[in-house]
């Protein structure tokens, strides 16, 4: 994966405004004790580094997951029913539950931005719930409007 070239600056805008389009992510993990792969659907919101935060349960299968192995994978995409229409984005990288008071305050500061119906209906779950946080290493990116199986794929720099 070193081989693969750093995200490109003239790329980040068009993957934040694809990133921010959407709603829905495809959270991909596996169980520590039996290897068996999960995948569950999230709300999610992005910030400027590409992190990608949502909310769960610690007791939810992928959560459980993510604290056995932290390795996951995500995907990003938008609805189609043509093959042109065919646009998305593919993550790798490492989970965990956001620990540090200052991202959980940005967290659901970007979470409840994206989904306003968070303030006026679940505002006190939200602030109560944990947040959890996808630092990916590695975004490939899918447009089939350029043309039939176009992708690039880069490596994201973690300053972490």
């Amino acid at each position: 994966m070193n081989e693969l070239p750093l995200l490109p600056d003239d790329l980040r805008p068009v993957l934040h405004a694809f990133l921010a389009s959407q709603s829905t992510m495809a959270l991909a993990t596996a169980g520590d004790q039996d290897g068996r792969p999960q995948v569950a659907p999230l709300f999610y919101a992005s910030d400027e580094a590409f992190n990608i935060y949502w909310v769960s349960s610690p007791d939810s299968r992928h959560s459980v997951n993510i604290a056995s192995w932290n390795d996951v994978a995500a995907t990003i995409y938008a609805p189609t029913w043509d093959w042109a229409g065919i646009k998305g984005v593919q993550l790798a990288g490492d989970a965990m539950p956001v620990t540090d008071e200052e991202e959980r305050r940005h967290a659901l500061a970007i979470y409840s931005a994206k989904f306003p119906f968070v303030n006026d209906r679940f505002s006190e779950l939200i602030e109560n719930s944990v947040f959890y946080v996808l630092r990916p290493t590695w975004l490939r990116w899918l447009d089939n409007e350029r043309r039939f199986g176009y992708k690039q794929e880069f490596r994201l720099e973690r300053s972490e």
